[in-house]
């Protein structure tokens, strides 16, 4: 938030004089509209990403400031065709991937040997992560497979709940609260499944790097985390929770599985720096060409 920030982004873009302005925007992005409105001003070629997925107010809110704005000559973009459908359907212009990525090299494990199922999430403890539906999940399986391990990494405002329904319940879950990354790499190198519950990621980096550290990815399906797993190769994209809890289920009772989709998460996805620079290169010539 800030309360001139038309003034500021112009008086930093005079100096500047950018090429092309790549503007990041996610469900209310107040700094960046007005960042918006000063691109437009200047005529400089401009770039908009969005980076979460439109519920019906964002896109009324988005489709009113677009009215406002007139014709204009953004080159629009979203981090997955998840959510690049929901600015379409605000805003009915062309909408391009510009998917996020991360550095791949850092994030290869050797992997788990365990003989029991492991899962792990990673998560802000927050209500539109779904933190409660997590642990109800694996309610769900350790009732019926005891021998699977859980932990839930991350902090937030839903800590205290969450460790407190875990207890009520009976599920057997650590809580380690917010790790490093080399912590986080040795949780994942002890794991086996990346367990992820929410149904408004729009990209999900949290999977992409637990895929990239080798983990099979189960995951609600309609997000964008499908961007980058495949049903049965990468993990196992489901419907309902409670399809997610009969997936690990399943995958508790066949080590040989889990193993050959661990296998398969060997080979890094598409998603390195150079791809991600070949892809807003590109969308920066096509917003320079208008």
């Amino acid at each position: 938030m800030h309360p001139r920030t038309r003034a500021r982004v112009t008086e930093f873009l005079l100096k500047s004089t950018p090429s092309v302005v790549h503007v990041h925007i996610g469900a209310t992005s107040p700094f960046a509209w007005g960042a918006i409105r000063a691109v437009r001003n200047l005529k400089i070629p401009t770039v908009i990403t969005v980076h979460s997925m439109w519920g019906a107010l964002s896109r009324f809110g988005y489709h009113a400031f677009a009215k406002q704005l007139g014709d204009s000559e953004f080159i629009w973009s979203a981090v997955s065709a998840e959510a690049s459908q929901f600015v379409h359907q605000a805003l009915n212009v062309p909408v391009h991937l510009m998917p996020n990525g991360i550095n791949l090299n850092s994030w290869s494990t050797i992997g788990s040997t365990s003989s029991h199922l492991r899962v792990v999430g990673v998560l802000r403890m927050a209500p539109r992560k779904r933190v409660l539906p997590w642990l109800s999940v694996m309610h769900q399986v350790q009732s019926r497979v005891p021998s699977v391990s859980a932990v839930l990494v991350g902090n937030g405002p839903l800590l205290s709940k969450a460790k407190r329904y875990a207890d009520k319940h009976g599920i057997s879950v650590e809580f380690p609260g917010r790790l490093d990354h080399s912590q986080l790499l040795d949780i994942y190198q002890e794991s086996d499944v990346f367990l992820q519950s929410s149904i408004r990621e729009s990209f999900g980096i949290a999977a992409l790097e637990a895929r990239a550290a080798g983990l099979a990815v189960v995951a609600r399906e309609g997000t964008g985390t499908a961007s980058f797993i495949a049903n049965g190769v990468n993990g196992y994209l489901e419907g309902s929770d409670l399809e997610l809890a009969y997936r690990l289920i399943g995958l508790a009772r066949n080590p040989d599985l889990v193993a050959s989709i661990k296998n398969n998460n060997q080979e890094p996805p598409p998603y390195d720096r150079a791809s991600l620079l070949r892809v807003s290169g590109h969308l920066y010539g096509l917003a320079q060409q208008r």
